[in-house]
Parts: C-alpha cells; structure tokens; sequence
C-alpha cells in the first residue's frame, strides 16, 4: 500500500523530524492523538531525555503525540506496536495478510481499548505500514 500524506500530516512530519532529528517512516492523526513511525532504533532519540523532545511536539501542536519504532520484519513491529503481545502469528492468504497476538486476559481490555479505538488505530497503523488487513487479538 502507498502511503499518502495530507499537507497537514506532511507539516507535522517536518516539524516533529527537526526537533527530533529523526527521520519518520509515516504519520497520522486522529482528532486528539498524532501517530509517528521512526526509523528502526530512533526511538530513544525521538522521545529525548525524560520525553522532552515528544513534550516539546505536543506543547507546539496542542496534541498527544504517540511514537512507535518501525520494522521491517512484521512480528517484531507488531511487538513494537503492542508491547503487551506474548505471542504474533502471521496468516499469509493468496490475498491478504492477517495478524494473530496472543495477550493475558488481564492485558486484553488494555489492547482493543474502549470501544475497541486503540485496536482500530493497530489495524490503521499496520496497514500504512506493512499492508495487513486484519488483526486478531485472542
């Protein structure tokens, strides 16, 4: 899947790359939360020294900012994406790909959050990203 930014998501890009100075695979934004995928072990250097550099992002754009660290192997950004996954199963069809992670029932309502938003914004980010239709959480 191609990913294609708005001329909004293409200023927060810029903006959070040079405070950061981290480059940024992609970016989205739902209406209180802005989404950052970093390049491959940037993550600290994104955060910054106690959160300063994702404080300073959301001091300026007036948003929470959410920083996940990209992949190219799939189960590990899934483990990267949902930090609480014990176990990631990766269903490959003729036509598409689907994720199944195994989560402690205490963990689950944590996962797919209320009214399953954070589950819905995993299966926003991991199709941006890595072209996955569905996830499963069991």
């Amino acid at each position: 899947m191609t990913i294609t930014f708005t001329t909004e998501s293409i200023r927060l890009l810029t903006l959070f790359e040079n405070i950061t100075n981290v480059s940024v695979r992609d970016c989205f934004m739902t209406d209180d939360v802005i989404y950052y995928v970093v390049e491959e072990g940037k993550i600290g250097l994104a955060i910054g020294k106690n959160g300063s550099s994702i404080k300073n992002v959301e001091r300026i754009v007036g948003k929470k900012v959410k920083v996940y660290e990209y992949s190219s192997d799939i189960e590990t950004f899934v483990k990267n994406l949902i930090p609480q996954c014990k176990e990631v199963k990766i269903v490959n069809n003729e036509d598409s790909i689907k994720v199944e992670i195994k989560v402690n029932k205490i963990n689950r309502g944590l996962v797919i959050g209320r009214g399953g938003e954070k589950i819905k914004t995993y299966k926003k980010i991991l199709k941006r990203v890595h072209n996955i239709s569905d996830i499963q959480v069991k």
